[in-house]
């Protein structure tokens, strides 16, 4: 409990005053703790701050797998699967979502250059990328996906346009209307779900 509460404060220190500006006393303060009690959890300043961009990492990574989890549970169907493809498009597009996109990429460019962060983001991805699996496998052995589609494909194509689509906003040659884009992910969606018959493949 005292360990997660340090991390949400220095989360907050980190988001409110930057790296530079990061102050050790202010994240015993908010956290309520000596900054002695803190450094029995940290051995220094930068094993904190590695420590709180992996704890934030984690929480974006796994609430970002919930896009894939939670639609997938009862899938048994392909108009099931691309009823749930279509819940996962419109929750990427949720602002909540995007302020979880900046602040994973912000963490990477921290992350190279530690060797706690980078361990710790590599944990998270191993474990998101496990409870997606998870789920995506079932609608392999159901027979659900078009051929060609192997599972790990299915995620990776999800995964990377959500993630990347924050990248690229803005004015630029690649810009998109924001209804153009979504035809476009429904368009792929229908793509990647097996055509034909709607019989459950046991």
């Amino acid at each position: 409990m005292t360990r997660d509460k340090i991390l949400e404060s220095a989360a907050l220190e980190i988001e409110r005053n930057g790296l530079t500006q990061f102050r050790v006393k202010r994240v015993a303060s908010v956290a309520g703790i000596s900054v002695a009690l803190l450094y029995s959890y940290f051995t220094d300043r930068e094993d904190l701050i590695a420590a709180t961009i992996v704890h934030r990492f984690r929480q974006v990574l796994l609430g970002q797998a919930d896009i894939f989890t939670k639609p997938l549970t009862n899938v048994l169907t392909v108009d099931d699967l691309r009823d749930a493809i279509q819940v996962m498009i419109a929750d990427a597009q949720s602002p909540e979502r995007n302020e979880a996109r900046i602040l994973r990429i912000e963490g990477i460019s921290f992350a190279h250059h530690n060797l706690t962060a980078s361990a710790g983001i590599a944990a998270a991805k191993q474990e998101a990328s496990a409870q997606i699996m998870e789920f995506v496998q079932p609608l392999v052995d159901k027979g659900l996906l078009a051929e060609g589609m192997s599972g790990v494909a299915f995620a990776r194509i999800w995964y990377a346009l959500f993630f990347g689509q924050i990248a690229l906003e803005g004015e630029h040659p690649l810009s998109i209307d924001s209804e153009d884009w979504l035809m476009a992910l429904t368009v792929l969606a229908n793509s990647v779900v097996r055509s034909g018959d709607q019989v459950l493949v046991i």
